[in-house]
């Protein structure tokens, strides 16, 4: 999945002035891209939302910038649902971790009062508002040693991902989460496929993927 700022904007909360200032200031910077341009992904978001939260609840960005590093060794080691447990800790000072029952400081500093943020329930609006969203990303694929890119679409009136091979229109498929609908694309490329091989109709896959 990959959102344009504007769409991030809506999804969390924060303004697309605040999302380019966090991009320029490498607080958060979009992960994914295409033909050039830098988009979002899902864990970008959940970090977003994070940042958000954690500002609406009196944390300074000085302090934020210190545990976002931490959030997204996480996110990039582990799916974004075995996270869903974790919860941050904040005072407007410092900034902790939980996880596993243990408290981990990921700045120094003694706090009293906290300010407690639950990633799982913010996933799960982040994931709601999501949804609610009409947008289309591309996903470069490789099957059979051949390079395809598939395009997916998602219509928040058919609460599924849509998705289409760009060099073979035939392979249609669609699916949710987005990795069912990435996955049921690949499958739908590798159908194709032996179709065509049966009607001794190779089809000479693309040098490269198109972003």
């Amino acid at each position: 999945m990959k959102l344009t700022t504007p769409a991030v904007a809506r999804v969390t909360g924060a303004s697309e002035r605040q999302l380019r200032h966090w991009a320029k200031t490498k607080l958060l910077e979009p992960s994914a891209k295409k033909r050039g341009h830098r988009l979002y992904t899902f864990p970008d978001v959940v970090v977003a939302s994070t940042i958000v939260k954690l500002r609406a609840g009196g944390c300074s960005l000085q302090r934020i910038r210190k545990v976002v590093p931490r959030l997204t060794r996480q996110l990039a080691s582990h799916s974004v649902k075995e996270l869903a447990g974790l919860t941050l800790l904040a005072d407007g000072k410092d900034v902790y971790i939980l996880d596993d029952k243990q408290l981990i400081e990921a700045v120094t500093g003694q706090t009293a009062m906290f300010f407690v943020l639950r990633i799982g329930p913010l996933i799960e609006e982040a994931e709601q508002r999501t949804r609610a969203l009409r947008f289309e990303w591309t996903e470069p694929v490789s099957v059979r040693g051949g390079r395809y890119t598939l395009v997916i679409t998602h219509d928040p009136d058919d609460q599924v991902y849509a998705v289409q091979c760009r060099e073979l229109p035939g392979a249609i498929e669609q699916g949710d989460p987005p990795e069912m609908a990435v996955r049921n694309g690949i499958a739908a490329i590798e159908s194709v496929l032996d179709f065509l091989s049966k009607r001794q109709r190779p089809v000479k896959a693309a040098a490269s993927g198109h972003a």
